[in-house]
């Protein structure tokens, strides 16, 4: 997944969540919702759409969001913050952790098109330069004539 690609996922995923959070009952008590998150949400999702548009403000959406969430899903697994404007917890704590990975996944992340893999470069680096007559196909073994 690109940086572009997660912008205008998160971006429509948030846009439609907070709108659905301004209207009373519409999530079905799946997520608690007040005004206040669905202005959040809404505005993570105006800005990921505007983010959609350039590589790099893509990429910084994805790094600014990932704390954003990260920040939003912590807060919601303090308990004592009962006087919190908003919702944090229950469901929302999971949707905020999901797309705080999500997004510190594609900001930092290996890019796309890079040769080596999760675990690291795995490439043969401990051998020497292969001898050119090898390349060319000039081997010793086959300067003998086969026996018949």
């Amino acid at each position: 997944m690109t940086p572009r690609s997660l912008a205008l996922l998160l971006g429509l995923a948030y846009l439609g969540l907070g709108a659905l959070g301004l209207m009373p009952g519409a999530l079905g008590g799946l997520l608690p919702a007040n005004p206040l998150l669905a202005a959040v949400h809404l505005a993570l999702g105006a800005w990921g759409l505007a983010a959609y548009s350039g590589h790099a403000a893509a990429r910084a959406y994805a790094r600014r969001t990932a704390f954003v969430f990260a920040v939003l899903a912590l807060a919601g697994m303090l308990h004592g913050l009962d006087r919190f404007p908003m919702p944090l917890d229950g469901a929302n704590v999971w949707l905020h952790l999901a797309s705080a990975a999500l997004a510190g996944f594609v900001a930092w992340g290996p890019r796309t098109g890079e040769r080596r893999s999760l675990a690291g470069d795995r490439r043969r680096s401990g051998r020497g330069p292969i001898r050119s007559e090898r390349r060319h196909g000039a081997d010793e073994r086959r300067k003998e004539p086969a026996a018949a």
